[in-house]
């Protein structure tokens, strides 16, 4: 299991978007475009910044990629898992992660690590568009210099301590990018808090948790301390 908790709040939310961008398009699976989708989404992260930066714009991605997959017709979709490649651009990420000596895992070694797997759609949408390798990686570090500790401050602000509540069910978060999905039920759900003792919980009504991602890791504002 890769550690998720290394992943900062804009990388959580893109893994929330390329989901929804799966079901918007009636997928049974999350590969590596809609990802790059929810990087675009996403919008406030080093990543979009980049890509905008690069003259990438989502409407024309968007096009793209729905010329080459298309849409499929409805159906009623019981799980939503990510492709062996898509698992593939998060090791690579973490691994970007590292050799760029940071110890969160932010938007922008998402990005990398969909250019270095070069293989899938969303490598192949963004070379069709004139983004590289070499480039993503130039103008990630100019931003990060240019915009000095602030811009990764941002970045990795979910990985250190902090108040937020974050929610998750009885099963270790994120069980979804393994292929297992386990569901979200009850009105107990136990909760991790970066900087609080383990074991804690809050009450919650079920009804208001909307759309937690099975399996996933995301803040809660209904829920109160037990």
């Amino acid at each position: 299991m890769y550690p998720f908790e290394r992943f900062t709040e804009r990388a959580k939310k893109v893994l929330l978007l390329a989901q929804e961008e799966a079901e918007r398009s009636h997928h049974s699976y999350i590969g590596t475009e809609h990802l790059l989708l929810g990087l675009l989404r996403e919008g406030d992260g080093l990543a979009a910044k980049v890509l905008n930066n690069l003259g990438v714009e989502i409407g024309q991605v968007r096009q793209t990629i729905e010329s080459v997959i298309g849409r499929d017709e409805r159906i009623i979709i019981q799980q939503i898992i990510p492709t062996s490649r898509v698992k593939k651009v998060i090791e690579m990420s973490f691994e970007e992660a590292t050799r760029m000596g940071h110890n969160y895992v932010g938007t922008e070694h998402l990005l990398l690590g969909l250019l270095i797997e070069g293989e899938g759609i969303a490598a192949h949408v963004l070379e069709d568009l004139g983004v590289r390798l070499d480039s993503a990686r130039r103008e990630i570090e100019r931003l990060l210099v240019s915009t000095g500790a602030e811009e990764a401050s941002q970045e990795r602000r979910a990985y250190q301590v902090g108040e937020r509540v974050l929610v998750h069910d009885a099963e270790p978060p994120y069980r979804l990018w393994e292929g297992r999905v386990t569901n979200v039920a009850g009105q107990q759900l136990e909760i991790a808090v970066p900087g609080r003792s383990a074991g804690e919980h809050v009450k919650a009504d079920a009804k208001l948790i909307h759309r937690i991602p099975i399996g996933w890791t995301r803040d809660c504002p209904y829920c109160r301390s037990a």
